[in-house]
Protein backbone atom coordinates (compact mmCIF):
# COMPACT_ATOMS: atom_id res chain seq x y z
CA UNK A 1 0.00 0.00 0.00
CA UNK A 2 1.33 3.42 -0.97
CA UNK A 3 0.95 6.36 1.35
CA UNK A 4 0.82 9.97 0.30
CA UNK A 5 1.42 12.99 2.39
CA UNK A 6 -0.76 15.99 1.62
CA UNK A 7 0.63 19.32 2.72
CA UNK A 8 -1.63 22.35 2.82
CA UNK A 9 0.07 25.72 3.03
CA UNK A 10 -1.90 28.85 3.87
CA UNK A 11 -0.63 32.39 3.62
CA UNK A 12 -1.98 35.53 5.15
CA UNK A 13 -1.90 38.27 2.51
CA UNK A 14 -2.28 41.85 3.65
CA UNK A 15 -4.06 44.49 1.63
CA UNK A 16 -0.77 46.17 0.71
CA UNK A 17 0.42 42.91 -0.89
CA UNK A 18 -2.15 42.78 -3.69
CA UNK A 19 -0.05 41.52 -6.61
CA UNK A 20 -1.44 39.02 -9.10
CA UNK A 21 0.36 37.61 -12.17
CA UNK A 22 -1.43 35.21 -14.55
CA UNK A 23 0.00 33.60 -17.68
CA UNK A 24 -3.07 32.04 -19.36
CA UNK A 25 -2.86 29.30 -21.99
CA UNK A 26 -5.90 27.98 -23.83
CA UNK A 27 -9.36 29.08 -24.98
CA UNK A 28 -12.80 29.65 -23.45
CA UNK A 29 -11.61 30.89 -20.05
CA UNK A 30 -13.17 33.24 -17.53
CA UNK A 31 -10.73 35.13 -15.32
CA UNK A 32 -11.89 37.43 -12.49
CA UNK A 33 -9.48 39.38 -10.31
CA UNK A 34 -10.83 41.55 -7.48
CA UNK A 35 -8.44 43.60 -5.38
CA UNK A 36 -9.67 45.74 -2.49
CA UNK A 37 -7.54 47.59 0.04
CA UNK A 38 -4.37 49.42 -0.94
CA UNK A 39 -1.60 49.07 -3.50
CA UNK A 40 -2.88 46.82 -6.31
CA UNK A 41 -1.08 45.28 -9.27
CA UNK A 42 -2.54 42.74 -11.71
CA UNK A 43 -0.74 41.45 -14.81
CA UNK A 44 -2.37 38.96 -17.19
CA UNK A 45 -0.92 37.48 -20.37
CA UNK A 46 -3.05 35.64 -22.96
CA UNK A 47 -1.89 33.72 -26.01
CA UNK A 48 1.84 33.89 -25.32
CA UNK A 49 2.61 30.46 -26.80
CA UNK A 50 -0.55 29.95 -28.88
CA UNK A 51 -3.65 32.06 -29.66
CA UNK A 52 -6.09 32.54 -26.77
CA UNK A 53 -9.68 32.84 -27.98
CA UNK A 54 -13.07 33.43 -26.32
CA UNK A 55 -11.64 34.43 -22.95
CA UNK A 56 -13.41 36.87 -20.61
CA UNK A 57 -11.33 38.92 -18.19
CA UNK A 58 -12.68 41.10 -15.39
CA UNK A 59 -10.25 43.09 -13.21
CA UNK A 60 -11.67 45.20 -10.36
CA UNK A 61 -9.34 47.32 -8.23
CA UNK A 62 -10.74 49.45 -5.40
CA UNK A 63 -9.59 51.21 -2.26
CA UNK A 64 -6.58 53.41 -1.61
CA UNK A 65 -3.13 53.61 -3.15
CA UNK A 66 -1.84 53.05 -6.66
CA UNK A 67 -3.66 50.60 -8.93
CA UNK A 68 -2.09 49.06 -12.03
CA UNK A 69 -3.75 46.54 -14.37
CA UNK A 70 -2.02 45.16 -17.47
CA UNK A 71 -3.38 42.66 -20.00
CA UNK A 72 -1.11 41.38 -22.77
CA UNK A 73 -2.92 39.90 -25.81
CA UNK A 74 -0.28 38.95 -28.41
CA UNK A 75 -2.69 36.62 -30.24
CA UNK A 76 -6.42 36.00 -29.86
CA UNK A 77 -9.94 36.56 -31.12
CA UNK A 78 -13.28 37.27 -29.45
CA UNK A 79 -11.79 38.11 -26.05
CA UNK A 80 -13.47 40.46 -23.59
CA UNK A 81 -11.53 42.63 -21.15
CA UNK A 82 -13.24 44.72 -18.47
CA UNK A 83 -11.13 46.84 -16.10
CA UNK A 84 -12.61 48.91 -13.26
CA UNK A 85 -10.39 51.08 -11.07
CA UNK A 86 -11.90 53.20 -8.28
CA UNK A 87 -10.85 55.06 -5.16
CA UNK A 88 -7.92 57.24 -4.21
CA UNK A 89 -4.45 56.85 -5.69
CA UNK A 90 -3.22 56.81 -9.26
CA UNK A 91 -4.86 54.40 -11.70
CA UNK A 92 -3.02 52.83 -14.64
CA UNK A 93 -4.66 50.49 -17.18
CA UNK A 94 -2.74 48.92 -20.07
CA UNK A 95 -3.62 46.63 -22.95
CA UNK A 96 -0.34 45.61 -24.58
CA UNK A 97 0.58 43.86 -27.82
CA UNK A 98 -3.03 43.77 -29.00
CA UNK A 99 -3.18 41.40 -31.95
CA UNK A 100 -6.45 39.80 -32.99
CA UNK A 101 -10.03 40.35 -34.04
CA UNK A 102 -13.42 40.91 -32.39
CA UNK A 103 -11.85 41.74 -29.01
CA UNK A 104 -13.96 43.99 -26.75
CA UNK A 105 -12.22 46.24 -24.23
CA UNK A 106 -13.97 48.30 -21.54
CA UNK A 107 -12.04 50.43 -19.03
CA UNK A 108 -13.51 52.63 -16.29
CA UNK A 109 -11.30 54.75 -14.05
CA UNK A 110 -12.89 56.94 -11.38
CA UNK A 111 -12.05 58.55 -8.05
CA UNK A 112 -9.44 60.94 -6.69
CA UNK A 113 -6.14 60.26 -8.42
CA UNK A 114 -4.48 60.46 -11.80
CA UNK A 115 -5.92 58.15 -14.47
CA UNK A 116 -3.78 56.79 -17.29
CA UNK A 117 -4.88 54.34 -20.00
CA UNK A 118 -2.77 52.90 -22.82
CA UNK A 119 -3.77 50.46 -25.54
CA UNK A 120 -1.11 49.46 -28.06
CA UNK A 121 -1.24 47.20 -31.06
CA UNK A 122 1.83 45.57 -32.51
CA UNK A 123 3.25 47.02 -35.74
CA UNK A 124 2.30 44.87 -38.71
CA UNK A 125 -0.61 43.13 -36.97
CA UNK A 126 -4.30 43.12 -37.85
CA UNK A 127 -6.93 44.14 -35.31
CA UNK A 128 -10.26 43.74 -37.11
CA UNK A 129 -13.60 44.63 -35.51
CA UNK A 130 -12.19 45.36 -32.05
CA UNK A 131 -14.13 47.75 -29.80
CA UNK A 132 -12.70 50.03 -27.12
CA UNK A 133 -14.91 51.88 -24.61
CA UNK A 134 -13.10 53.98 -21.96
CA UNK A 135 -14.43 56.34 -19.27
CA UNK A 136 -12.10 58.38 -17.09
CA UNK A 137 -13.71 60.57 -14.40
CA UNK A 138 -12.93 62.01 -11.01
CA UNK A 139 -12.86 65.09 -8.88
CA UNK A 140 -10.16 67.65 -8.13
CA UNK A 141 -6.66 66.34 -8.72
CA UNK A 142 -7.71 63.58 -11.12
CA UNK A 143 -5.67 64.22 -14.27
CA UNK A 144 -6.66 61.94 -17.13
CA UNK A 145 -4.50 60.73 -20.02
CA UNK A 146 -4.90 58.10 -22.69
CA UNK A 147 -2.79 56.71 -25.50
CA UNK A 148 -4.40 54.53 -28.11
CA UNK A 149 -2.44 52.98 -30.96
CA UNK A 150 -4.25 50.43 -33.09
CA UNK A 151 -2.57 49.04 -36.18
CA UNK A 152 -4.51 47.51 -39.07
CA UNK A 153 -7.79 48.29 -37.30
CA UNK A 154 -10.34 47.49 -40.00
CA UNK A 155 -13.91 47.83 -38.71
CA UNK A 156 -12.90 48.96 -35.20
CA UNK A 157 -14.94 51.26 -32.97
CA UNK A 158 -13.56 53.47 -30.18
CA UNK A 159 -15.25 55.67 -27.57
CA UNK A 160 -13.14 57.63 -25.05
CA UNK A 161 -14.83 59.87 -22.46
CA UNK A 162 -12.98 62.08 -19.98
CA UNK A 163 -15.09 63.91 -17.40
CA UNK A 164 -13.83 66.63 -15.08
CA UNK A 165 -14.04 70.29 -16.06
CA UNK A 166 -11.52 71.40 -13.41
CA UNK A 167 -8.55 69.28 -14.51
CA UNK A 168 -6.61 68.94 -17.73
CA UNK A 169 -7.22 65.92 -19.92
CA UNK A 170 -4.78 64.64 -22.49
CA UNK A 171 -5.00 62.09 -25.23
CA UNK A 172 -3.25 60.74 -28.22
CA UNK A 173 -4.74 58.46 -30.84
CA UNK A 174 -2.97 56.77 -33.71
CA UNK A 175 -5.36 54.56 -35.65
CA UNK A 176 -4.50 52.99 -38.96
CA UNK A 177 -7.57 51.58 -40.64
CA UNK A 178 -9.40 51.28 -43.94
CA UNK A 179 -12.34 51.34 -43.45
CA UNK A 180 -12.27 52.49 -39.84
CA UNK A 181 -15.60 51.00 -38.85
CA UNK A 182 -18.66 52.18 -37.04
CA UNK A 183 -17.09 55.21 -35.43
CA UNK A 184 -14.53 56.93 -33.31
CA UNK A 185 -15.55 59.22 -30.48
CA UNK A 186 -13.62 61.37 -28.01
CA UNK A 187 -15.72 63.24 -25.45
CA UNK A 188 -14.32 65.66 -22.91
CA UNK A 189 -16.60 67.48 -20.47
Amino acid sequence: MKRFLLVLVCFNVWAADNTVNVDQVGDNNTISITQDGSGHSATLTLGKTSPADNTNINITQQGTGAKTATVDIPSGINNGVIMFQDGTGNHTANIQNLNGSANNIGITQTGAGNHSMTITGVAGTTNNNNTVDVTQSGGAGADKTFNLWLNGATGAGVTIQQTNPTQASQGGMNIQCNPCGSGWSYIRN
